[in-house]
């Protein structure tokens, strides 16, 4: 189903809106009183997705909220988020962390794929011949990319008979938070026991800001700039807006595109194309900034404000992304999920440690942290754990991985289109997803040697 035909009435956003934002308050007190909370740094969204999938219809009972409305926010903040961070744009200043760091994500998310590929189909030759080898390539979006992907797209695959698809990806997406903060606060304990820290001794504590959530700087920090006069319009109103408006070009786009699909002959993947409309979302904003960029005066934007719109965004997605798991649909591939996280947790955690030896000298402790945080959750994840040693980012460790992710959605987006091809070009028989393994395994060796050659090499000289 195309999520925009979702029929959802005023009260029922009004109220689902209303609910997800108690919890998100119920979560930052959790957050803020709550030693068990604190001590493993989890999020206050995250608190709050937990908290309404216990309390909602599959559990408790106790809050009444619709999944597949869950399930429909969840698809469009994932498209404003990403107009969000391309209306902040990439940044001018490339720094060769921040391109190591693409790379490794992008390794990251080819072991990911054979791992969750290679149980899949062991799987369906052994004892679940029913089982739908796609879950597989479901493991490198929950894990890398974020619950908002792993939804978007495994529901499009829903069309091809992968039922169930959405919430499988979710699943995986929750449960890549909880490795996230829970196996990524064991390695910062025992690295810092460890010395391998350059920043604290094992004597330091995190801080206390960081543990409750609640800052305790003088003077706090400005979350933005005021560009506009408060008699024409809110500044804050006018972000919106320019939010607002590229996401109705996105419909607008999209919509044609799939028009001229069909005409084509090209319906089946029609659903795959919406799907992807983030990707759409996010080429319009960069797009946008560009110009913006070469008329400042014309309509002056704030990437502080843009910021606090895109964290604000991402907080209820993190949110209505995990109280959008049905438990049911979870249930039934417990299995398979249980046993990509067992292989994949371990092999993204070695991998990256693997390449950071190899391509940094500095900071590498934070490096491995940030970027495993990332590849197991969101940024956010990584951001949290690296603040725990670097908690005013001073390091670049920081700034690397917000221009890595920005790279590593270039170097992936041919990814996006191989895990696809099962369904548009093989018809879901079991050969495509062995092709799929084959050009994953042929991509992987590819990115390592010219990674390695090349930018490693220019590295060492500049060293």
């Amino acid at each position: 189903m195309n999520l925009w035909d979702l029929r959802i009435t005023v009260g029922d956003a009004a109220l689902d809106i209303s609910i997800v934002s108690a919890l998100l308050l119920l979560g930052l007190l959790c957050r803020r009183y709550i030693g068990f909370f604190q001590r493993f740094l989890i999020p206050s969204a995250l608190i709050a997705g937990f908290a309404g999938l216990l309390l909602g219809p599959e559990l408790l009972g106790v809050i009444p909220f619709d999944l597949d409305r869950m399930g429909a926010y969840l698809y469009h903040l994932l498209a404003l988020t990403f107009i969000g961070i391309g209306l902040q744009g990439a940044g001018e200043e490339r720094s060769r962390g921040a391109t190591h760091v693409g790379f490794i994500f992008i390794v990251c998310y080819l072991i990911q794929i054979l791992i969750g590929l290679g149980v899949a189909l062991a799987l369906v030759y052994t004892i679940s011949p029913d089982l739908v080898p796609a879950v597989g390539m479901l493991l490198p979006l929950g894990f890398g990319m974020g619950p908002g992907i792993a939804y978007s797209i495994g529901q499009s695959w829903e069309a091809y008979g992968f039922a169930g698809g959405g919430n499988v990806g979710l699943t995986l997406a929750a449960v890549g938070f909880l490795v996230a903060y829970f196996a990524g606060i064991w390695l910062v304990n025992r690295g810092i026991r460890a010395g391998s820290s350059t920043l604290v001794d094992s004597a330091h504590g995190v801080d206390v800001a960081l543990r409750t959530g609640i800052l305790q700087e003088d003077p706090l920090p400005s979350a933005g700039r005021l560009q506009y006069h408060g008699g024409t319009i809110e500044p804050l109103t006018l972000h919106f807006a320019l939010i607002g408006g590229l996401y109705l070009l996105t419909y607008l786009v999209t919509a044609g595109l799939a028009a001229l699909m069909q005409s084509a002959g090209l319906e089946k993947e029609v659903a795959m194309l919406w799907g992807f409309h983030f990707i759409i979302a996010n080429l319009l904003a960069l797009g946008c900034r560009k110009l913006l960029g070469r008329f400042p005066a014309a309509l002056p934007v704030d990437n502080g404000l843009l910021h606090r719109l895109t964290g604000w965004m991402t907080d209820y997605m993190i949110a209505v992304a995990v109280m959008a798991i049905s438990l049911s649909v979870a249930w039934a591939y417990t299995g398979p999920i249980l046993l990509m996280t067992l292989l994949g947790a371990p092999a993204t955690y070695f991998g990256i440690r693997w390449a950071v030896r190899r391509a940094f000298d500095d900071y590498p402790f934070e490096r491995l942290l940030g970027i495993f945080g990332e590849m197991t959750g969101t940024i956010s994840s990584g951001l949290a754990l690296v603040r725990v040693t670097d908690p005013d980012y001073r390091t670049p460790v920081a700034q690397d991985l917000g221009l890595g992710s920005g790279m590593a959605l270039v170097l992936g987006f041919p990814l996006l289109i191989l895990i696809n091809l099962p369904f548009t070009l093989f018809d879901g028989a079991m050969k495509g997803y062995g092709f799929v393994m084959g050009c994953c395994v042929v991509y992987l060796l590819v990115i390592v040697f010219f990674w390695k050659q090349f930018l490693l090499k220019k590295h060492h000289k500049a060293d």
